[in-house]
């Protein structure tokens, strides 16, 4: 094809682990790829040409490659893993080392790669706006190299010396568009300073969480590969973003990076850190388990980032073949899963100041049920429960566990918003509706499917 002397297409490389978590988001963001590539005003001249998920695993398929192009490399696992106390975000680095060797990467004729993760969604075809010796690259604000890093940095590159810090920039491994030859270049440092970071204890507590994209930004400045800066790039937004980051969002990004939570109570009030909210749209809660599409819309009042993130995982679920697991139609009369509801149910949240301690003193049936007692039924059993003003509950010939509220709209009037509670034992999960006079309860355990078994129903009366 003739695209003229400026065409300078480029690969995607998504990196990625074998897990389920990695495996829905590398479909989502495959289906999103796709998409814009398609839409390229370019045509068929779009720079946005070859792609491989690069999966660190135990180096076998695991059958997304059907769907996916894929290649597969070994993943740092026991000994190794424990040495990084379970970071796992230490396999990005190591696999690329290993896939610059492989037949697959000298099989790309690209000359550019973009190097990108699975929660990323693209919102419009990318330009390669790289060069040889100089990539593009996206500013992180949370990365900002300063005095107080000096000595972690020098530690790791003495030949920059105490000032070596001012040269490193905000920048991590994606979102980057780099030209193969420098990738070649700075792999090996990439990860050899990363894995030294991680595994030296003062900049590993200074570091944190990003002490692989720190790992990078380092390793960029000691071979002297200067980025250029796009603070543009992408977005990370989430339920607290500002006006200012939000205006112009559908045409000003080129991507959407999903790594920030979307938490909001049911009326649309944004949830302050460290706090889940009744409607909480976060990838973290489908670890281990696909999510069930289509995900139910935010409140109202949500921002439109909010909106568009939720709206491009039903997209992509709905028009993937082979979807795990899809929610039954709502004629069906059968019950929901819980997909973006209910998770402040979540033990840690539950002792968290967010949570508990401040339901009791917000929450006004929270606040009528605490300290309450229940003689409960079920057929021929008979059991009490015990609702404490701590949060604790106690009964139902279980072991100690949780209460708290129950706002979940898809659950309808099995257990009505504003008049149910959540009711854990550890593994055990039930969601109790509550009378209007607060004297009753009925509690069904939730099956394994995230669904309350209505088969099953405890009926409570106040002492």
């Amino acid at each position: 094809r003739e695209c003229g002397h400026n065409w300078r297409p480029f690969h995607t490389l998504l990196t990625g682990q074998g897990s389920i978590y990695n495996g829905w988001q590398a479909r989502i963001m495959y289906y999103h790829w796709k998409k814009q590539r398609d839409a390229d005003p370019a045509g068929a001249c779009t720079e946005m040409t070859g792609f491989t998920r690069l999966v660190a695993n135990n180096g076998e398929p695991d059958g997304i490659e059907k769907e996916v192009p894929s290649a597969f490399v070994k993943e740092y696992s026991g000994r190794d893993l424990n040495r990084f106390m379970g970071y796992r975000v230490i396999n990005r680095p190591y696999s690329v080392v290993q896939f610059l060797k492989t037949a697959q990467y000298k099989a790309i004729k690209e000359d550019f790669l973009y190097i990108a993760e699975t929660d990323h969604i693209m919102m419009h075809p990318l330009p390669n706006k790289a060069e040889l010796g100089s990539p593009m690259a996206y500013v992180f604000g949370y990365m900002g190299p300063n005095p107080n890093h000096a000595k972690v940095i020098e530690t790791v590159w003495p030949e920059g010396g105490p000032s070596g810090y001012r040269g490193v920039q905000p920048i991590g491994p994606s979102p980057v568009v780099i030209h193969k030859s420098d990738l070649e270049r700075i792999a090996h440092p990439w990860h050899d300073i990363a894995v030294s970071l991680k595994t030296n204890r003062e900049a590993d507590s200074m570091l944190g969480w990003v002490i692989e994209m720190w790992g990078y930004s380092v390793a960029a400045a000691k071979i002297g590969l200067r980025h250029q800066e796009f603070p543009d790039f992408q977005v990370e937004p989430g339920g607290l973003s500002t006006a200012s980051q939000l205006r112009n969002f559908e045409t000003r990004y080129w991507l959407f990076h999903y790594t920030y939570q979307f938490e909001y109570m049911l009326d649309g009030t944004a949830c302050r850190p460290w706090t889940i909210g009744e409607y909480s749209l976060d990838k973290r809660h489908f670890s281990d388990a696909y999510p069930v599409p289509p995900l139910p819309q935010p409140p109202k009042e949500a921002n439109k980032a909010a909106f568009y993130l939720l709206n491009a995982f039903n997209e992509a679920m709905a028009n993937i073949p082979n979807w795990p697991k899809r929610q039954p139609p709502v004629e069906s009369g059968e019950v929901q899963f819980q997909t973006l509801y209910g998770y402040r149910r979540l033990d840690w949240f539950s002792r968290h100041e967010n949570g508990f301690s401040t339901e009791i003193k917000t929450n006004k049936l929270v606040q009528a049920l605490a300290g309450a007692s229940f003689d409960c039924e079920y057929k021929q059993e008979r059991a009490e429960l015990s609702l404490s003003a701590q949060g604790d509950a106690t009964g139902l010939g279980l072991a100690r566990g949780r209460w708290g509220s129950m706002n979940d709209p898809t659950l309808g009037a099995a257990c009505p918003v504003y008049r149910c509670v959540f009711i854990d034992f550890g593994g055990r999960r039930h969601n109790a509706a509550v009378s209007e006079a607060n004297d009753r309860l009925s509690v069904m355990p939730q099956s394994r499917d995230s669904r309350p078994d209505r088969a099953v129903t405890w009926t409570c009366t106040r002492r």
